[in-house]
């Protein structure tokens, strides 16, 4: 009992903690992966999904999720290989493809990297005829011009930045929502200095290379620049570069020369060109504004074209007129507020200072106001920002004392927490005695909905259901620096993506935050009853999450939904006797669920569900917890 309970807070009441590779992996820390490890993700290499000069990707399954495996075909590409790995491990924006991990073995140089699942650009808007509004194309543009702006912008070591060195429509992946994602740094390139870089081996695609770049090898950051408008003349006109539109675009932008405003002789010139999906009258301006952006981009003269950052602003301005706004209304810093912050507001400000902070009007262009409720608790909203990424508003009409303190937690816990089965908070807007908080978006609504829906629930799924929401609380439990209890693991609480992955939400008021700065350090009498006063109230709190996971872990094998706690206590009461009396809770489990060999899963998991609900001699660890179901699937 004692050592149990003493390895759920370590050395966090004594003298500190050391990193575990558990928790680095939960910080997203790149991983190492064997040939063997490789071989089994890709299933010996089974699911070739893309090709190119370097080898082959293909599909694999890590831990429940699809994942990409980039095999580089030769050997003796080990430097170049080196390079992509230490550029891209480098790499944190959602708008770049994140790379998990990496072999470097004696047979195979390989990358394991997200799994993207709309393929690429150039294949949806040249080998398809997916519908694509031109609302979707700018926030496609937006997302490639954000994470070109961050790599233009990172200092990965001191005075460096990044050039991409191939950007096209190959390169630029498409998720589930059209939300792109930049993919490939084989060809990426540190610029010393943050300016420029020459070489005499001149690669990449030719139809997409800055000419300053192909005649004189002089590589920078502004050469990204010139590629991007090529991507964006491709957007308006769903036509390749080879089939003559730059040329188009010069041969309108000679007739403009000389002129300051923009000439209506120039615009009739280019209107030929766009895309008859979005050539309309109430798209004319916006189609010029990006017309005119990329002309700029391709300017033969690099100090004439613009900074990426302009771009994104530009893009973003134009995104903004689309959905008939006046202004993007969005601000990185949260001093405008701070003045006239009142209702509990200036309270939620300190707390959750970390998010991006969001205006009424802003909000009303993301959920075209507010036209698509979901079927979640409370009024919450469908909605899309600037690049595409969809989320969940979700709308406080007033602060109500009894409500604000729930309200403060969550957001205040979301937004510290980096976790990918833990939703993200990603903005929240305080105008006008108005609160309204922005969530990352799970498509299949609650785990409440599927458990006590018509849908067949199928065994994996429930599996990685548990596995993850335990791999959560583990996380909350494991801080380097605090504890964090749930408080309210139920149902309700737990969100499903399209992938059914679990993300936890709902901290209640209930939820406590315990720093290593509430530890009383001195060898007295008093304060050795302070931190077992302390102490105890942590194990208190982690045992009421471990038996709330417990009651999940019943709920999810027997999809069973209770009126009142009481029949669920009785419920429970009659699971632990049956264990007793015929060492099997078969008798309770989903109807549904019919193979012995899923059956003799469940009666170990109900195991499980007895060990948590009825603690005897302490709780386990959520890791001892996450270990045990892993061995059950």
């Amino acid at each position: 009992m004692e050592h149990r309970e003493n390895s759920l807070l370590g050395s966090l009441l004594i003298s500190g903690r050391v990193k575990t590779k558990q928790e680095v992996d939960f910080n997203h820390n790149t991983k190492i992966f064997t040939e063997d490890e490789i071989k089994r993700i890709t299933s010996n290499y089974r699911t070739p999904i893309g090709k190119g000069g370097f080898g082959e990707v293909y599909r694999g399954i890590l831990d429940y999720e699809y994942v990409a495996v980039k095999r580089y075909m030769r050997g003796d590409m080990i430097d170049e290989f080196r390079e992509e790995v230490k550029i891209h491990s480098q790499m944190n924006q959602k708008n770049i493809v994140k790379l998990i991990g990496y072999c470097a073995g004696e047979d195979a140089l390989t990358m394991v990297t997200e799994y993207i699942t709309n393929g690429n650009l150039d294949d949806t808007l040249h080998n398809s005829t997916i519908p694509l509004p031109l609302d979707t194309r700018l926030g496609i543009a937006i997302g490639c011009a954000e994470a070109l702006s961050y790599m233009h912008s990172m200092h990965l070591s001191t005075e460096n930045l990044v050039c991409h060195g191939d950007i096209k429509p190959a390169n630029i992946l498409l998720d589930h929502n059209l939300m792109a994602k930049v993919s490939d740094f084989g060809l990426s390139r540190l610029l010393s200095g943050g300016i420029t870089r020459y070489t005499s081996n001149v690669i990449g695609s030719m139809d997409y290379m800055d000419p300053m770049y192909k005649e004189e090898g002089r590589l920078t950051s502004r050469s990204d620049i010139y590629s991007f408008g090529v991507v964006l003349l491709e957007l308006l006109t769903r036509k390749r570069v080879k089939e003559g539109i730059i040329g188009a675009l010069r041969k309108a932008n000679a007739k403009q020369k000389g002129i300051t405003r923009v000439s209506s002789l120039f615009l009739d010139s280019l209107r030929g060109l766009f895309d008859a999906e979005i050539a309309n009258e109430s798209n004319a301006k916006i189609l010029e504004g990006i017309a005119v952006l990329a002309t700029k981009c391709l300017s033969l003269d690099i100090y004439k074209r613009p900074q990426m950052n302009e771009v994104v602003d530009r893009l973003c301005e134009l995104w903004k007129g689309l959905r008939g706004g006046k202004d993007i209304g969005w601000y990185r810093s949260l001093g405008i507020f701070k003045r006239n912050a009142g209702n509990g507001q200036s309270e939620i400000i300190a707390k959750v200072g970390s998010v991006r902070i969001l205006t009424k009007e802003y909000l009303n262009q993301v959920t075209q106001n507010y036209s698509h409720r979901l079927g979640l608790p409370g009024e919450v909203y469908k909605g899309t920002l600037e690049d595409n990424t969809m989320v969940a508003v979700k709308k406080f009409t007033e602060l109500f004392e009894n409500l604000k303190q729930e309200v403060i937690n969550d957001a205040t816990n979301l937004s510290q927490m980096v976790h990918k089965n833990i939703i993200k908070i990603l903005g929240c807007c305080l105008e006008d005695d108005t609160l309204i908080f922005v969530y990352e978006y799970a498509a299949k609504g609650s785990l409440y909905n599927i458990l006590y829906g018509w849908q067949e629930f199928q065994l994996d799924v429930r599996m990685k259901i548990a596995v993850k929401t335990a791999e959560a609380l583990e996380y909350l439990q494991s801080s380097t620096s605090c504890i964090i209890t749930h408080g309210c693991i139920v149902p309700s609480n737990i969100l499903l993506d399209n992938n059914f992955m679990p993300k936890l939400t709902g901290f209640s008021r209930a939820s406590r935050r315990i720093n290593e700065t509430e530890i009383t350090t001195g060898d007295s009498e008093n304060v050795q009853n302070q931190n077992q006063i302390l102490y105890e109230e942590v194990l208190r709190l982690v045992r009421v999450d471990v038996c709330q996971f417990g009651i999940l872990l019943f709920l999810l094998i027997t999809r069973k939904n209770f009126k009142s706690e009481g029949e669920l206590l009785k419920t429970l009461d009659e699971f632990k006797e049956a264990y007793k009396r015929e060492n099997t809770g078969k008798a309770f489990f989903d109807k549904d669920i019919t193979a012995e060999e899923d059956i003799t899963i469940f009666d170990e998991i109900g195991r499980l569900v007895l060990k948590l609900v009825w603690i005897e001699d302490g709780p386990p660890t959520m890791k001892d917890v996450v270990r045990r179901l892993r061995a059950i699937r």
